[in-house]
């Protein structure tokens, strides 16, 4: 640090600190991209001195990828399978997806960085998303195929079941996907928390009936490769 860099105070146990930089690198980051956000401009917006980014994250790509697993950004909850725990009805066990699944639009603006940050990191990669994928979403997809195979009776996925299982998922996904449109065509849905509780609970009663029409479906003889 040079002489002429002001030192800003860091609490002992480090927890404002280090909650400092990654919001100051949701911001950044989201708004200019990987390579383009200085580990000096990341510093300047959190007010630590630079040595905090390498003390808590150990680089700026640590700063970044903990940006997609980080619970206080992310909301991933603690145990990413729970809702398909064995004898859990399907649609407490629906419920319980969409409610961990939509928690962090709770967060109002947050979620549009967030978003932000996404789409920049699909247009110009870095393998933070290949890691989030492989430690967080991964599992929960495999969890909700689980749940459909006993629940269905099958003794493996198919292909029909991944298909019905990224269509479950989807319906989630759009309400991130398309924030800014649900927020324009009919903000009521995701205006306070009990509304986006009263969301979860609305697709996890769709997403039932996505189940029962695979089993008719299945049942009627229907099944594709």
């Amino acid at each position: 640090m040079s002489p002429a860099e002001p030192h800003h105070p860091v609490r002992a146990d480090g927890i404002d600190a280090r909650h400092r930089l990654l919001f100051a690198g949701l911001a950044l980051f989201a708004e200019h991209g990987f390579e383009k956000t200085s580990v000096r401009a990341l510093a300047k917006a959190a007010q630590v001195n630079l040595g905090a980014i390498s003390y808590y994250f150990g680089d700026k790509e640590g700063l970044y990828r903990a940006l997609f697993t980080d619970p206080s950004i992310c909301g991933v909850p603690e145990d990413l399978v729970a809702f398909a725990d064995p004898g859990r009805p399907l649609l407490e066990a629906l419920r319980m997806f969409y409610v961990d699944f939509l928690a962090p639009l709770k967060r109002g603006d947050e979620v549009r960085m967030v978003m932000k940050l996404h789409f920049r990191e699909m247009a110009e990669p870095t393998g933070a998303w290949a890691g989030a994928v492989d430690t967080e979403i991964r599992p929960q997809f495999e969890a909700l195929l689980r749940l459909l195979v006993r629940e269905l009776g099958m003794k493996r996925a198919d292909l029909d079941l991944h298909r019905l299982a990224l269509s479950i998922a989807g319906l989630g996904v759009h309400f991130f996907a398309f924030h800014d449109g649900v927020q324009t065509l009919s903000p009521s849905v995701l205006a306070t928390p009990r509304a986006i509780d009263t969301l979860a609970e609305r697709l996890a009663g769709y997403a039932v009936s996505m189940v029962e029409g695979e089993r008719a479906r299945r049942a009627a003889g229907r099944t594709e490769d």
